[in-house]
């Protein structure tokens, strides 16, 4: 009798065991063949919404049509569809694999990746006489560079505002938007 509650016992330790690696194969399984960019689509949202938000908000001297938004590939927390049509978003956007093709483009408005605070300056004086709105996820400081930080936090995502830059780039935008940014809640 003894025999037999012990062979139920490892019995039911084998078959808790099966159970347990059943679910780690599967979340390996879904870890490892779910694509980059739906994981990096769930991640972004925040972001994508915080600055569709922003441009809708902003005013461009003498723009008639939807603003151009011109994102770095190193950007890693957008992820907005490239020529998006305006009924999706109120403006277009367009990738830029290099800080050369800037010049190239016709930005309303830039949002920086892997660029430092100083490259954002630099590269913002090159748009020198033009309105562009600029944005940045490589700036948590917000003290120099873009005009708008975007600062990821594990549970959320929130942006600064550089008073000095926004007042230099020739951009109106809503004072509502201003009262939404981290120190404008504090």
């Amino acid at each position: 009798m003894l025999r037999k509650h012990q062979l139920h016992r490892e019995a039911d330790v084998l078959l808790s065991l099966l159970h347990i690696c059943k679910i780690v194969v599967t979340a390996l399984f879904l870890l490892l063949f779910i694509s980059r960019s739906a994981i990096a689509e769930i991640k972004d949202d925040k972001a994508n919404r915080i600055v569709s938000g922003i441009i809708s908000f902003t005013h461009w001297p003498g723009l008639t049509g939807a603003p151009q938004l011109c994102v770095f590939s190193s950007a890693q927390h957008l992820s907005l569809p490239q020529n998006s049509v305006p009924s999706a978003v109120p403006f277009s956007v367009v990738y830029l694999s290099s800080e050369s093709e800037l010049a190239t483009q016709h930005c309303d408005a830039v949002y920086f990746g892997d660029q430092t605070p100083q490259q954002q300056v630099e590269l913002f004086n090159h748009l020198k006489g033009k309105a562009v709105l600029t944005l940045a996820e490589n700036n948590a400081e917000c003290t120099i560079g873009a005009a708008f930080c975007l600062i990821f936090k594990p549970d959320h995502t929130l942006f600064s505002v550089n008073l000095d830059s926004l007042a230099r780039s020739g951009v109106k935008v809503s004072p509502d938007v201003l009262l939404l940014s981290r120190n404008g809640s504090k």
